[in-house]
């Protein structure tokens, strides 16, 4: 399944961002003052963008956009397709306290649940086929088992709300990423472990990754349980951390690492974003990487059924 070529497809969200950032403790129903920032984002378009940074060879399908938006992602070295002919408008703003805490995602998003006409995907066999979770159920059962059977599908769990999309494909995934809430809602257990569990007796082939904020995270790869913490930081900016840990993720999973080092290093990701740390150099980013990795304590055990 693993090979050193690199070939993702990304499908799923892009549109704008905007982020909202209180400067003090907020008052409801109050003036708050705040600062305002607008930037590319949607879940699989922020996958994308991390990993075009060490892989070229990389595509994303989305609903058309305007060219100014089409230009920024071709900027980035992705190569985009579109799902359909009509250019749809879209947003998501997230409100963050001043510690760059979310309060409040407010998703203006509705367009990616209509019903459209359906453009013809055509592409190599072995692709690395990500998907957010953002396209109508219909879609998403439309592209997973036209593309199953011959490319590795990973899902990247979204939201609570729209992870039930894939309740009935569990058995034609290969990774699946979600956070504490979705794994509850998509399996409809109390508490991550027994969630683990549910979606291992589905699907005993599939990785899995859970998280949970700060607390410990959860692993699962080949009949092995992996639990981790997250490095403590003072969080900046949490928005799109979870979409940076699942891009290196994907990219150390595909560079056949033993699995215990691909999640150490992608939570250290997420947790660097968090931070607010910034990319400039690609090699120095790989090395802090590297170097936080081996301080991450991290414990296994077998699963037993």
């Amino acid at each position: 399944m693993k090979d050193k070529k690199s070939s993702f497809v990304c499908i799923g969200a892009v549109h704008i961002d905007k982020i909202i950032k209180l400067k003090s403790n907020y008052i409801l129903n109050r003036t708050n003052p705040s600062s305002q920032k607008q930037s590319l984002g949607g879940v699989a378009y922020n996958i994308a963008s991390k990993i075009a940074l060490f892989d070229k060879n990389i595509e994303l399908i989305s609903l058309n956009c305007v060219k100014k938006i089409k230009k920024e992602i071709k900027k980035r070295g992705i190569k985009f397709k579109t799902l359909n002919k009509k250019i749809l408008n879209r947003s998501y703003t997230s409100i963050l306290d001043k510690k760059g805490k979310l309060i409040l995602g407010l998703a203006n998003m509705n367009v990616y649940e209509q019903k459209f006409t359906l453009l013809n995907l055509k592409f190599n066999y072995q692709k690395k086929i990500i998907f957010d979770l953002n396209l109508s159920k219909i879609y998403i059962n439309k592209l997973i088992n036209q593309f199953y059977k011959k490319n590795i599908i990973s899902i990247c769990g979204t939201s609570h709300h729209k992870v039930l999309k894939i309740e009935n494909l569990l058995n034609k995934i290969h990774i699946l990423i979600l956070n504490k809430q979705e794994s509850l809602s998509l399996t409809k257990k109390k508490n991550i472990n027994k969630a683990l569990k549910y979606l291992i007796k589905k699907n005993k082939n599939l990785t899995i990754l859970i998280t949970n904020g700060k607390n410990k995270i959860t692993g699962y790869d080949k009949g092995i349980i992996y639990y981790c913490y997250p490095p403590k930081i003072k969080i900046k900016n949490e928005n799109g951390a979870g979409d940076t840990m699942s891009a290196l993720f994907m990219y150390y999973y595909f560079k056949s690492l033993l699995f215990k080092d691909i999640l150490s290093k992608s939570v250290v990701a997420g947790s660097l974003h968090a931070k607010g740390y910034n990319i400039i150099n690609k090699k120095k980013y790989l090395k802090k990487i590297d170097k936080i990795s081996r301080t991450i304590k991290l414990t296994s055990k077998k699963y037993n059924e």
